[in-house]
């Protein structure tokens, strides 16, 4: 590959592994069919199968884990493709895409009332090349004016006046259609059909976690928030008095539970008996609401009828592809001038807003009829959170499928590429349903400059959190850097907070990560995403608190364990597949680069209890130290 040649000329490393990865790409454009490829830490997997593509000039759909590891791989991306067109003269077109709501809609925004500390940095970034992404607007609430399906129908899209200079519909889909290589992120692959997929190569990063990703996408809920909102655009529109509370049905239900158990999530094996309530109390109103706005609408319809000889074509067709009104109602009167009169436009303009509470309303049906129909293949969740907006708590009902079998259609598509650096083809075919042919590469980089160190104690003893704080001062006075992976956050508090200490939840991942390598912070604490999703080179001190199982109250463990053990399944073997997952990429945040080095103290003596744990360990070439081993238990042996 001339590409690849080129660079290695400009001083990129030959890897073994990444080579083989290269083939194995190769493979996958000339015969097809699905690979799970392992690619250890220093395999350099993005250029894996990114100089591949390129050089073949495929085309390919490119998901990943987050919107910040998207940001990341169109870093990648756009390095390589400089380089290939300076030795080809080609250009590599590319679209990196991300859902709906991830953008701007200006005809919502230019509508809604906003004070300006609402609209955060929006004004000024209408003044560049901006590309719409919400996630760089410094606004609080962005879904008051993103792009939302119920808002933009397809029937209002044709008559919106910012069609033209739309983010999403107009600037973002001509990039779609150019692009030879769109990346995407897990969440949108599950929400998305992308346009002959069948000439596409399909590449799957950080595949160990598809199958939440997959789970999350798929979820469907209904909110105060959203009831609220509901609520307040029928009684804006039509000024009807509305004597419809949905705060009243969270509280009553829920409200008690929230205080018992001090959680702001709490799983539920089934929503059906809050459904009748929630059906004779909030949504059979508010039906009956919508039922009285439409047909005032269909009144003042007929009074503009009768009252004219003609319509405008404008507001005939836009009528006649929404569901509003009845064709037989327009067909009383012909359609001869264009443009809609300032009394059409009125009644457009009201046409759009019962559009868009229909929509919701369809939404809060589809919701309470699962309610109503449990099924052991769902999964229920309730939730609340502080609302600024509602000067309340904001409860939330949820369902989501508890395995997102067969969401990914992997015939889809010329070919299946899956990968990771702790890829496991067993739990991929067990939650996703998809299977193919497993490949592990070599390990590239060194773990002769790192010690492991197993402290002589676990959760379940009273001296664990001591000796959790004893080994993160140590790692303290042993480097200049420390990472703390955490599994839940109630532990995070245990590191004592001081200003060279950034710890997760205060700021957004990206930013957390760049504060963490550029300015004068020594430690870095945080739990789920940290474990997977850093990379900061260098000299460092790792400390892993505990064995990675998943929360038994996390909903989807919850849920899924729930499931196995009804199906005759083994719960604790799939508990035990995730953590072995979860271990093997919090030891990899040590060694991101050739000559890293550092230290491991992991506080959990468990482990000798894990023989694929001590054997990953010992595969690594790590120097491991411990304290008091367990009798009977496997012990590694001191190396120098």
């Amino acid at each position: 590959m001339e590409l690849y040649e080129y660079l290695l000329s400009k001083g990129l490393k030959r890897r073994k592994s990444q080579e083989e990865f290269f083939k194995l790409v190769i493979d996958t454009i000339e015969e097809g069919g699905v690979k799970l490829i392992e690619a250890p830490t220093g395999t350099g997997k993005t250029f894996g199968y990114l100089i591949p593509i390129i050089s073949y000039g495929q085309r390919a759909v490119i998901s990943t884990g987050t919107k910040v590891l998207q940001d990341q791989l169109k870093r990648d991306i756009e390095f390589l493709a400089g380089h290939y067109r300076l030795i080809t003269g080609r250009e590599v077109n590319y679209a990196v895409l991300k859902g709906k709501g991830n953008y701007l809609c200006l005809d919502r925004y230019h509508k809604e009332d906003l004070r300006e500390e609402e609209k955060g940095n929006i004004p000024e970034l209408l003044d560049t090349e901006w590309d719409g992404d919400l996630n760089y607007a410094l606004v609080e609430d962005p879904s008051r004016f993103n792009v939302d399906d119920d808002y933009c129908t397809a029937a209002y899209r044709k008559k919106c006046p910012y069609l033209s200079s739309c983010f999403y519909w107009r600037k973002l889909k001509q990039k779609e259609l150019k692009a030879d290589i769109l990346i995407v992120n897990h969440s949108l692959l599950a929400l998305r059909e992308f346009d002959n997929t069948q000439d596409r190569l399909l590449v799957i990063d950080e595949a160990h976690e598809l199958d939440r990703y997959l789970t999350l996408a798929s979820r469907g809920g209904i909110s105060l928030y959203s009831l609220r909102e509901f609520i307040a655009g029928i009684s804006k529109l039509y000024g009807k008095t509305i004597d419809v509370k949905p705060e009243e049905f969270f509280i009553n239900n829920f409200e008690e539970a929230f205080k018992k158990e001090k959680r702001e999530e709490m799983v539920l094996d089934t929503l059906e008996p809050y459904a009748e309530e929630f059906g004779n109390k909030v949504l059979n109103p508010l039906k009956k609401l919508f039922k009285t706005c439409l047909e005032d609408f269909k009144s003042e319809l007929e009074d503009l009828l009768e009252s004219r000889l003609m319509l405008s074509y404008e507001l005939k067709e836009y009528l006649e592809e929404t569901s509003l009104v009845p064709r037989e109602l327009l067909e009383k009167k012909n359609a001869s001038y264009d443009e809609a009169t300032r009394e059409e436009k009125e009644l457009m303009e009201k046409a759009k807003k019962l559009e868009f509470l229909q929509g919701r309303l369809q939404r809060f049906n589809y919701f309470f009829r699962l309610m109503g129909r449990p099924s052991k293949e769902w999964g229920y969740t309730v939730s609340r959170s502080w609302s600024r907006k509602l000067q309340t708590f904001n409860y939330k009902m949820e369902a989501f499928p508890i395995f997102p079998r067969d969401i990914v259609d992997t015939k889809a598509y010329k070919g299946v590429i899956l990968t990771s650096a702790t890829v496991d083809a067993e739990d991929i075919r067990f939650t996703t349903g998809i299977e193919g042919r497993f490949y592990r590469l070599p390990h590239t980089f060194s773990y002769e400059g790192v010690s492991f160190v197993i402290e002589g104690t676990n959760p379940k003893r009273s001296d664990w959190e001591s000796k959790l704080v004893e080994a993160y001062d140590r790692l303290r006075g042993l480097h200049e850097k420390v990472i703390v992976l955490m599994t839940n956050r109630e532990h995070m508090g245990l590191i004592e907070d001081s200003p060279d200490t950034l710890k997760q939840g205060n700021m957004g991942l990206r930013e957390l990560i760049e504060r963490f390598q550029t300015e004068h912070y020594r430690v870095l604490v945080g739990v789920d995403s940290l474990w997977t999703g850093v990379d900061i080179p260098g000299e460092k001190g790792l400390l892993i608190s505990k064995l990675p199982f998943e929360h038994p109250k996390d909903p989807i463990t919850y849920h899924r364990l729930k499931y196995l053990e009804e199906t005759g399944e083994d719960p604790f073997e799939y508990q035990r597949r995730k953590a072995f997952i979860r271990f093997r990429q919090g030891v990899g945040r040590l060694v991101r680069r050739d000559g890293d080095k550092g230290t491991i103290i992991f506080c959990d003596n468990r482990i000798w209890r894990y023989r694929e744990f001590v054997n990953f360990v010992k595969e690594l070439g790590l120097k491991v130290l411990y304290k008091r081993p367990p009798e009977g238990r496997l012990a590694f042996k001191n190396r120098t």
